[in-house]
Protein backbone atom coordinates (compact mmCIF):
# COMPACT_ATOMS: atom_id res chain seq x y z
CA UNK A 1 0.00 0.00 0.00
CA UNK A 2 1.43 3.52 -0.93
CA UNK A 3 1.99 6.13 1.58
CA UNK A 4 0.12 9.61 0.76
CA UNK A 5 2.90 12.10 0.86
CA UNK A 6 0.46 14.81 0.44
CA UNK A 7 -1.25 14.56 4.04
CA UNK A 8 2.37 15.50 5.70
CA UNK A 9 2.24 18.08 8.50
CA UNK A 10 4.09 21.28 9.31
CA UNK A 11 5.96 19.42 11.80
CA UNK A 12 7.07 16.46 9.61
CA UNK A 13 7.94 19.00 6.44
CA UNK A 14 10.36 20.87 8.80
CA UNK A 15 12.39 17.57 9.32
CA UNK A 16 12.16 16.53 6.13
CA UNK A 17 13.79 20.49 5.30
CA UNK A 18 16.43 19.33 8.07
CA UNK A 19 17.17 15.80 6.77
CA UNK A 20 17.31 17.47 2.75
CA UNK A 21 19.91 20.30 3.87
CA UNK A 22 22.01 17.36 5.94
CA UNK A 23 21.81 14.95 2.21
CA UNK A 24 23.05 18.18 0.29
CA UNK A 25 25.69 19.16 2.54
CA UNK A 26 27.06 15.02 2.31
CA UNK A 27 26.77 15.30 -1.23
CA UNK A 28 28.51 18.25 -1.61
CA UNK A 29 31.26 17.90 0.76
CA UNK A 30 31.67 14.26 -1.07
CA UNK A 31 32.01 15.90 -4.29
CA UNK A 32 34.33 18.67 -3.08
CA UNK A 33 36.37 15.24 -1.97
CA UNK A 34 35.98 14.07 -5.10
CA UNK A 35 37.26 17.07 -7.46
CA UNK A 36 40.18 17.83 -5.06
CA UNK A 37 41.08 14.45 -5.44
CA UNK A 38 41.02 14.92 -9.35
CA UNK A 39 42.84 17.76 -9.44
CA UNK A 40 45.67 16.28 -7.13
CA UNK A 41 45.90 13.19 -9.24
CA UNK A 42 45.33 14.59 -12.22
CA UNK A 43 47.42 17.25 -11.69
CA UNK A 44 44.91 19.36 -12.99
CA UNK A 45 45.71 23.39 -12.65
CA UNK A 46 43.88 24.80 -9.10
CA UNK A 47 42.31 27.53 -11.48
CA UNK A 48 39.52 24.90 -12.07
CA UNK A 49 39.16 24.55 -8.20
CA UNK A 50 36.33 27.58 -8.23
CA UNK A 51 33.93 25.64 -10.81
CA UNK A 52 34.19 22.48 -9.62
CA UNK A 53 33.13 24.12 -5.77
CA UNK A 54 30.00 25.42 -7.85
CA UNK A 55 29.07 22.13 -9.93
CA UNK A 56 29.32 20.77 -6.16
CA UNK A 57 27.13 23.25 -4.78
CA UNK A 58 24.54 22.28 -7.83
CA UNK A 59 25.07 19.06 -7.10
CA UNK A 60 23.89 18.95 -3.16
CA UNK A 61 21.49 21.33 -3.80
CA UNK A 62 20.01 19.68 -6.45
CA UNK A 63 19.83 15.95 -4.46
CA UNK A 64 18.90 18.00 -1.17
CA UNK A 65 15.80 19.73 -3.10
CA UNK A 66 15.15 16.25 -4.89
CA UNK A 67 14.70 14.31 -1.57
CA UNK A 68 13.08 16.97 0.43
CA UNK A 69 10.21 17.34 -2.31
CA UNK A 70 10.38 13.55 -3.06
CA UNK A 71 9.12 13.07 0.49
CA UNK A 72 6.56 16.00 1.05
CA UNK A 73 5.04 14.84 -2.65
CA UNK A 74 3.49 18.33 -3.83
CA UNK A 75 4.71 21.62 -4.97
CA UNK A 76 8.40 20.52 -6.15
CA UNK A 77 9.02 23.66 -7.50
CA UNK A 78 8.19 25.98 -4.30
CA UNK A 79 9.95 22.95 -2.41
CA UNK A 80 13.11 23.22 -4.51
CA UNK A 81 13.06 27.42 -4.47
CA UNK A 82 13.07 27.38 -0.37
CA UNK A 83 15.29 24.25 -0.20
CA UNK A 84 17.64 26.22 -2.60
CA UNK A 85 17.89 29.35 -0.92
CA UNK A 86 18.02 27.68 2.84
CA UNK A 87 21.33 25.53 1.44
CA UNK A 88 22.69 28.94 -0.19
CA UNK A 89 21.89 31.33 2.36
CA UNK A 90 24.21 27.95 4.51
CA UNK A 91 26.90 28.12 2.74
CA UNK A 92 27.56 31.66 1.99
CA UNK A 93 27.65 31.63 5.69
CA UNK A 94 30.01 29.06 6.08
CA UNK A 95 31.92 30.68 3.24
CA UNK A 96 31.68 34.31 4.94
CA UNK A 97 32.88 32.85 8.52
CA UNK A 98 36.06 30.48 7.09
CA UNK A 99 37.00 32.66 4.12
CA UNK A 100 35.81 36.62 4.77
CA UNK A 101 34.48 36.55 0.86
CA UNK A 102 31.70 38.88 1.36
CA UNK A 103 30.73 37.83 -2.16
CA UNK A 104 29.96 39.92 -5.44
CA UNK A 105 29.42 38.80 -9.03
CA UNK A 106 30.97 34.52 -8.39
CA UNK A 107 28.28 34.61 -5.48
CA UNK A 108 25.43 35.82 -7.65
CA UNK A 109 26.42 33.17 -10.04
CA UNK A 110 26.37 30.61 -7.61
CA UNK A 111 22.83 31.69 -6.01
CA UNK A 112 21.59 31.14 -9.56
CA UNK A 113 23.11 27.94 -9.94
CA UNK A 114 21.93 26.73 -7.15
CA UNK A 115 18.56 28.00 -7.16
CA UNK A 116 18.37 26.57 -10.68
CA UNK A 117 19.59 23.25 -9.59
CA UNK A 118 17.37 23.25 -7.05
CA UNK A 119 14.20 23.88 -8.65
CA UNK A 120 15.02 21.25 -11.06
CA UNK A 121 15.59 18.86 -8.33
CA UNK A 122 12.34 20.16 -6.63
CA UNK A 123 10.56 19.52 -9.43
CA UNK A 124 11.78 15.73 -10.55
CA UNK A 125 11.54 14.84 -7.03
CA UNK A 126 7.91 15.23 -7.02
CA UNK A 127 7.38 13.54 -10.49
CA UNK A 128 9.87 10.67 -9.73
CA UNK A 129 7.81 6.88 -10.13
CA UNK A 130 4.78 8.85 -11.58
CA UNK A 131 3.91 6.70 -14.66
CA UNK A 132 3.23 9.88 -17.01
CA UNK A 133 3.47 9.33 -20.90
CA UNK A 134 4.56 12.01 -23.08
CA UNK A 135 3.72 12.15 -26.91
Amino acid sequence: MKKDFSAVNNNEKVKLYIWGMLIGIIVTAVSVAAFSAAILFLKLDRIYAPAFATVSLALGSFFASRFTARRIGEKGYLVGLITGLVFFCIVTLFALVFDGNGGGFTTLFRFIIVMLASLIGGISGVNKGKNKKYI
